[in-house]
């Protein structure tokens, strides 16, 4: 496994953004991203002076192409599609019939853009007020918008909170949705200790060379993405015992500097469980096990399949203290995650 720096929610001069396309390839390339979405209102004019830009000087990244779908009722992502669709008929009491159209014509990834920003009347549509009933036609939840600042200075306006417990909330209903965090770019953003989204990828080649996008992508569906301020981690179960591995060579905000005094808490949440657990580190990278956290998750239903959600804090499980979250683990009584 490998874990790859993206940025999934951006904005240019086509749309209402200060920095033209090509800027915001060239601050992508400086701020170490590989993988960067240009998800313009309702067009996709940029996609092809993004894609030159970085040809023409020899950019390190790769352009995921994408639009976020402007409407009254909510803002939704779509990555991977390369031209806009008539939203219209869009009905926002019934949008399923919408969001199949959105990926008939090339949407990889549909999503929800800060789905519990304030609303009306201060910012009408920034909220998600679409009914939606089908929830396997949404792929993720853009649970952290840091387009504010950091969680002190906006999160209460972006709902980031709400959002990440939403996530979790139906995560454990049985949905496979991924999390992700979105810088929301307008204009050039300030450096702040703010959440980053990782996509952890396959170590089979995928996503080496040509197609890392894609590779990208695919993590999205999987449910393979991490939000974070530095640790790098993915978990997996094995029968009634949980592994975490974690990787600290993240140089954001110089946490592979500063990792080993850190004190790490996990919090271990299911349908039967919720565990604070204090960690230790000890390597830049090492597997930690946790021997029986999860039987009593087993044992409430010994035929169905579980899931757990992983959230990594400094110290105490304050919300403030959050290092990482996003962490989903599914597996089958008796067995090993799927």
């Amino acid at each position: 496994m490998r874990y790859q720096r993206v940025e999934l929610h951006n904005h240019s001069t086509e749309s209402d953004g200060e920095m033209t396309a090509a800027e915001l390839m060239r601050w992508a390339e400086k701020e170490a991203y590989g993988v960067v979405a240009l998800t313009d209102h309702n067009t996709c004019s940029g996609h092809e002076k993004a894609e030159r830009t970085i040809q023409e000087e020899q950019l390190h990244i790769q352009l995921l192409k994408g639009i976020e779908v402007t409407t009254f009722y909510g803002h939704i992502l779509a990555l991977g599609i390369e031209h806009m669709i008539d939203f219209t008929n869009l009905d926002p009491r019934a949008p399923e019939k919408f969001l199949g159209k959105l990926r008939a014509a090339g949407a990889g990834a549909i999503g929800l853009a800060h789905p519990f920003c304030i609303g009306r009347p201060v910012t009408a549509g920034c909220r998600m007020d679409l009914e939606i009933h089908d929830w396997d036609q949404i792929d993720y939840i853009e649970v952290f918008n840091t387009s504010g600042g950091t969680e002190a200075m906006a999160g209460h306006i972006m709902g980031n909170r709400q959002a990440l417990e939403f996530w979790e909330e139906k995560v454990l209903a049985g949905y496979h949705l991924a999390a992700v965090s979105g810088k929301d770019i307008h204009q050039k953003p300030q450096k702040l200790p703010v959440m980053i989204t990782y996509a952890l990828l396959e170590d089979s080649g995928e996503g080496q060379n040509e197609g890392v996008e894609k590779a990208v992508l695919g993590a999205v569906m999987r449910q393979k993405t991490i939000v974070t301020k530095g640790p790098l981690l993915h978990a997996w179960a094995e029968k009634e015992d949980l592994w975490i591995e974690v990787d600290h060579s993240s140089e954001y905000e110089n946490w592979n500097l500063k990792w080993a005094a850190c004190h790490p808490v996990l919090r271990i949440r299911g349908k039967q469980i919720e565990k604070e657990l204090p960690l230790r580190f000890t390597k830049s990278t090492e597997k930690i096990k946790i021997a029986g956290v999860l039987k009593e998750e087993q044992e409430a239903d010994s035929q169905r399949e579980h899931t757990v959600v992983l959230r990594m804090y400094e110290e105490n499980c304050q919300y403030e203290n959050l290092l990482a979250a996003g962490i989903s683990v599914r597996w089958k009584s008796g067995g090993n995650e799927e």
